[in-house]
């Protein structure tokens, strides 16, 4: 391995820029070499962006074939219907792989990115950023550590207005390549925070969707109640059609012996027979950063990234269950 883990980006939209900046806060250890997309402005946009001189190209699999040994890692930022497509292509050209949710859009090709990440032997890392959020990890400490007690309720939720300009006329806007509406999208965020802070395996899906306001083929809200094998229920809430709920949080966790509910760096705990909670103030983390310095010890220490295929498979797993659920009301 080179000093600097050499990584190709795939996409220079706009989730891009979340990328570059956290790439670069880590420019001791990872180097962009090379932007791909099909668009000349994107790639000019983040090749300043970067302040280097990356080579540029409009198709990966030319990036493959011409930059071959000189690349280890691609970070993928395309729309969601050509993940698939560039992941088995960097698997078979044996790069490590951090890939904007969603991973793909359905679980045969789930199933195949499974089998070729095996077979290529390479780090394959869902990018769930929020994984990395203060709260999310400090949670997940208290929890393992048995601190609210058996878990009962879990509710997660990312809401806010979007502006409609967003998706008109944009990829967003069509249900087949964006593989839904908003629930494979900003929804991805609090559904994958639910099963991480569960622990557990999912048993039954159902849910209710809404299309209010984006112009869009798909749901602009989802409600989404999940069981576990351990016997929680779970909750998710998420819109482009307005804000959280006043007073809510992004997560919230009630156990026999206590709860956790916070957002970002602030978490409170209340124990069970207690009135009041603590608060606790976390230090700020820059969640894109965090995620690219994961994967880059994951690959330098051969260690597996905190989500993997199978998380990546068990968030899209939900998602299609509640999208096919709320299908049925439809019909009902």
């Amino acid at each position: 391995m080179p000093e600097k883990i050499r990584l190709a980006i795939l996409g220079a939209g706009s989730i891009a820029g979340a990328h570059i900046t956290g790439l670069k806060a880590h420019a001791d250890q990872l180097e962009c070499v090379a932007l791909c997309d099909v668009s000349d402005a994107n790639l000019k946009f983040r090749s300043d962006q970067l302040g280097t001189a990356p080579a540029l190209f409009h198709d990966w699999r030319e990036l493959f074939a011409k930059l071959g040994n000189q690349l280890d890692a691609v970070d993928i930022c395309l729309p969601h219907h050509l993940h698939a497509p560039a992941i088995l292509d960097a698997a078979a050209a044996g790069k490590h792989i951090l890939c904007e949710k969603p991973m793909c859009l359905n679980l045969a090709e789930a199933d195949q990115i499974a089998g070729a990440v095996a077979k290529a032997g390479i780090i394959y890392m869902s990018a769930h950023n929020q994984l990395f959020l203060p709260v999310v990890q400090e949670a997940k400490r208290m929890i393992v550590d048995g601190a609210i007690g058996a878990l009962r309720h879990l509710r997660s939720q990312d809401c806010f207005t979007a502006n409609p300009d967003w998706f008109r006329d944009k990829w967003r806007a069509n249900v087949n390549l964006q593989g839904g509406g908003e629930l494979i999208d900003t929804g991805y965020h609090p559904t994958y925070r639910l099963l991480y802070l569960a622990g557990s395996a999912v048993t039954g899906v159902r849910s209710s969707m809404n299309r209010f306001a984006m112009p869009i083929g798909g749901e602009d809200t989802a409600c989404v109640q999940v069981r576990f094998a351990n016997g929680a229920l779970g909750e998710i809430l998420t819109s482009w059609a307005f804000n959280n709920p006043h007073g809510t949080h992004q997560i919230h966790v009630v156990g026999d012996k206590g709860q956790l509910f916070g957002s970002n760096s602030e978490l409170y705990f209340l124990p069970a027979g207690f009135n009041q909670p603590a608060l606790c103030t976390l230090p700020a983390v820059e969640t894109f950063a965090a995620e690219l310095a994961h994967f880059a010890d994951c690959i330098r220490t051969g260690q597996r990234p905190l989500h993997s295929v199978a998380e990546g498979r068990a968030v899209l797993d939900v998602i299609l269950q509640a999208a096919a659920d709320a299908r049925g009301w439809d019909k009902a």
